[in-house]
């Protein structure tokens, strides 16, 4: 191992982390990069984005990002990877691409954790603390590979949650080298995975391999979440969204197909508005990183609660009760 290769964090017993990212107009997708990045950065002794080829103002909103967070105080600047997007248009598989450009480079700093973040995606100050404790129990210990957060999925306003789409995934990944970013850049899987591994399922980490490869990123008083902004729309902005995710995850299908997926798929956002879980109460906050968006951003529509409406529970029934 080279002399300077950052197998700890000097300052500290505890272990280097390096951020990394990707994404490409991210303007025009109203993503809240900014919030998304320093979210993470006081755990992070170093952080990569790879920024692809974009329309917008994309690539100085990463530049200009406020690294004062990262981690002892120190600031630092992040790197940026300039990238272009190869032309794979079918379930998502170029974000992938890009997000392991992005790990890649994570990967040479020697870091010993690389805390994932996606351009959409916020970490509560509050749970921090939770990823911190994890990094430090489970840095000793090589076959674990991934750390997994609780998702809270934001539709159409800041208040208002899809309980029906998934409910956790890996944002913390060993970098030794063993693991990457698979599908449509969900989350990390083994490159050539054991064959214990392959004897169970596959090794798609968050999905098959909790409790060996995988543990929650948490302590005793909980596990730490994802809050999941991406499809936080006006109707102008799904329209946009729709867009892109038609491009690269159905590019080459028949129009009937892409209609059937995406009704499929999303679930009619619109139309399922008033079946959706509210996030309401004193207990119940946003990041601070986001109180500013938020303010700007009025709820979607004043509808009667979900429990007095007959469709709620007929969703109930066709996909059980998530919360």
């Amino acid at each position: 191992m080279p002399a300077n290769h950052p197998d700890t964090d000097p300052a500290s017993a505890n272990p280097a982390v390096c951020g990394f990212s990707f994404g490409r107009n991210l303007t025009k997708l109203n993503y809240p990069v900014e919030a998304a990045v320093q979210s993470v950065l006081p755990l992070c002794q170093r952080f990569v984005f790879a920024v692809g080829d974009s329309e917008d103002d994309t690539r100085d909103r990463v530049a200009n990002i406020d690294t004062a967070a990262m981690n002892h105080g120190q600031g630092g600047t992040i790197e940026i990877i300039d990238t272009h997007w190869p032309d794979v248009k079918v379930d998502g598989e170029v974000l992938s691409i890009e997000a392991n450009k992005a790990m890649a480079a994570a990967e040479a700093t020697g870091c010993t954790w690389g805390f994932y973040i996606q351009a959409d995606e916020v970490i509560h100050e509050h749970d921090l603390p939770k990823v911190q404790f994890a990094m430090e129990r489970w840095k000793d210990h090589p076959e674990v590979k991934a750390l997994m957060f609780r998702y809270l999925h934001f539709v159409l306003d800041y208040e208002t949650t899809d309980p029906w789409m998934y409910h956790k995934a890996c944002r913390v990944v060993r970098l030794d080298g063993t693991c990457k970013i698979f599908g449509d850049a969900c989350g990390p899987g083994f490159i050539d995975p054991p064959k214990h591994v392959l004897k169970k399922n596959d090794g798609y980490l968050d999905k098959n391999h909790y409790g060996t490869h995988v543990k929650w990123a948490g302590d005793e008083t909980g596990k730490a979440r994802v809050f999941h902004y991406g499809w936080v729309k006006t109707r102008e902005q799904l329209d946009e969204k729709f867009s892109m995710v038609d491009s690269l995850w159905w590019g080459t299908l028949s129009p009937e197909e892409k209609a059937r997926r995406k009704d499929n798929k999303f679930g009619q956002f619109i139309e399922r508005y008033p079946l959706l879980k509210k996030f309401r109460g004193p207990r119940k906050t946003h990041p601070a990183l986001m109180h500013d968006r938020i303010a700007q951003h009025l709820p979607y529509a004043k509808v009667p609660s979900r429990w007095l409406n007959p469709r709620f529970y007929a969703e109930v029934l066709k996909h059980g009760f998530h919360g």
